[in-house]
């Protein structure tokens, strides 16, 4: 059995939505994987379906699964998409037998994915004839879920989810799996369940969510496990579920009996739709521990931290970083274009990087303590989104000698052992602060050791989204930690308290993000430490 990858690029498929059409088959395959030749991306994922209702973008013989396309289609991206999905569908030869063939050609297993139950609207993706003439099998306005995304025009519609209660939802999808698994050469199957995780049912069946989601996870395994069988190797299974175990199991999705049953091969835990460095991996990593389930970090879907559009590489990093600090099997980076679209070609390295802890080591970082990517999605109504991890920051900052607020933040860098090697140039601590007087008195410690808050440099926060000129107060505060001790690899806590600041302000004092960049030089800088163990007349 060959070694299992190490590093999944895995793909939303968007290309289609950003390609001019008619897609040519060098195009398409380019895409997929040639930017990925003579990197350490060594598998790859494909979404095989429309964004919404899971319309095929493959030949297939499930007449429901075909799309409703409208007259006018609602947007540019889903109309590139639909024009580009017939370009596909006309091609003398099958593409997605092709894009499967240079995969394997490669090296590289080669998995097909599906949204469980995506509720894109129409500007993302047109109605399957499925959801077009069963319009009972969508939840509507019984979800069980309290946050549901408003449409272009700010109205909040009925939920467009499809309620896995019914079994004629259950078996549909289960058709598309298995057309899909019996159509084409892949390696496993996917589900992704962050899209849009907690819509499934409606409150009557929310309570017995869990059982029935088990049961067809079941059904989903034999299924693999038969055509598997008829083709002589194994198809693998995976998910992509919320960040942390306690918000897969207040959301119904029972990742514990999945791991111990032997229902998934691989398990992403994974942000909704920002760039982080704070997922607890560990937890997962140790539930799955002498199982057949592989753990996958995946910090990135293409915007964040903060206010950060497209993420940083240096925050890519350093989630990465963390992750495999913590354990887990490979990387799986999902939903990562956006550094395509702003023609970033530089970021493209971290195909060269992130699937092996030692590349991706002395590379300068990013560890950003943020809240939501784009607050401005008002799906989010001040709600915490199921699929998020808990976010530590905004925080408002109590006045008084009390402890004030401590941010968490781990890290994967040896910085002693950079240190001493002279090959560490910086580290910088950044706090954005909002509503700032100047009249503040401020302590702050790192690891319980004092920070003069004299020392910092200070200019107009570049994080918060309303900040005209720095006219509402909001501000970076800057400090070089480069020189001390502050700092180690593992968890490190950043105190500020709030001594004094006036009482006829109404607004809140806020940290609003932490930001610790670490940076590199490539060689040796500066004075190096006593060698005692050099002999005398050693060259």
């Amino acid at each position: 059995m060959p070694q299992p990858p190490r590093f999944f690029l895995n793909h939303d498929g968007s290309h289609l939505m950003w390609t001019t059409p008619p897609v040519s088959i060098d195009q398409f395959v380019h895409e997929i994987l040639g930017v990925t030749v003579g990197t350490q991306v060594d598998g790859i994922v494909h979404h095989m379906f429309t964004c919404g209702d899971c319309v095929p973008l493959f030949h297939c013989d499930i007449a429901d699964a075909e799309p409703v396309v409208p007259a006018s289609l609602a947007s540019c991206h889903v109309w590139r998409c639909m024009h580009n999905r017939a370009a596909l569908l006309e091609m003398p030869g099958d593409p997605w037998q092709m894009v499967i063939a240079a995969a394997h050609a490669q090296g590289k297993p080669f998995w097909g994915s599906m949204r469980f139950n995506d509720g894109h609207p129409p500007e993302y993706g047109p109605r399957s004839r499925f959801g077009a003439e069963n319009p009972d099998c969508f939840i509507g306005d019984d979800c069980a879920a309290e946050i549901h995304a408003p449409g272009p025009d700010g109205v909040v519609p009925a939920c467009r989810h499809l309620n896995f209660a019914l079994p004629v939802v259950r078996e549909h999808r289960k058709a598309l799996v298995a057309d899909l698994c019996s159509r084409y050469d892949v390696d496993g199957f996917e589900w992704d369940f962050t899209r849009d995780n907690c819509h499934n049912f409606t409150k009557a069946d929310a309570g017995n969510g869990a059982a029935i989601l088990n049961d067809y996870m079941r059904e989903i395994r034999e299924l693999l496990d038969d055509i598997g069988g008829q083709r002589g190797r194994p198809l693998g299974f995976a998910a992509r579920v919320p960040g942390t175990l306690g918000a897969c199991q207040g959301t119904g999705l029972d990742v514990e009996t999945w791991i111990r049953e032997g229902l998934v091969n691989m398990l992403t835990p994974t942000v909704y739709y920002d760039t982080t460095c704070e997922l607890p991996y560990r937890t997962f990593v140790e539930l799955a521990r002498g199982t057949e389930t592989r753990i996958y970090g995946n910090v990135s879907e293409g915007v964040g931290p903060g206010r950060f559009r497209p993420p940083p590489r240096e925050a890519v990093r350093a989630g990465v970083a963390n992750a495999w600090r913590d354990g887990v099997d490979g990387v799986n980076i999902f939903n990562f274009h956006h550094h395509i679209i702003e023609n970033r070609v530089d970021d493209m390295c971290l195909y060269s990087e992130c699937g092996d802890p030692a590349t991706v080591a002395r590379k300068n970082k990013l560890y950003m303590i943020a809240g939501v990517a784009v607050s401005s999605q008002s799906r989010f109504f001040g709600v915490d989104y199921e699929t998020w991890h808990p976010r530590q920051v905004p925080v408002d900052v109590p006045k008084g000698d009390g402890p004030g607020v401590i941010v968490r933040v781990p890290i994967s860098d040896d910085i002693e052992a950079a240190r001493r090697d002279r090959v560490l140039a910086s580290i910088v601590l950044r706090l954005d602060l909002l509503n700032m007087t100047g009249h503040e008195k401020l302590r702050l410690l790192v690891n319980r050791k004092e920070v003069l808050v004299s020392s910092a440099k200070w200019s107009v926060s570049r994080q918060y989204p309303f900040n005209w000129n720095g006219m509402h107060g909001d501000m970076e505060a800057a400090f070089d930690l480069t020189g001390g001790d502050w700092i180690r690899e593992g968890d490190n806590e950043v105190n500020l308290v709030l001594l004094e600041r006036p009482d006829d302000i109404a607004p809140p004092f806020t940290l609003y993000t932490v930001r610790l960049e670490i940076n590199y030089n490539t060689l040796p800088m500066g004075l190096g430490q006593s060698r005692p163990d050099r002999v005398q007349g050693e060259r």
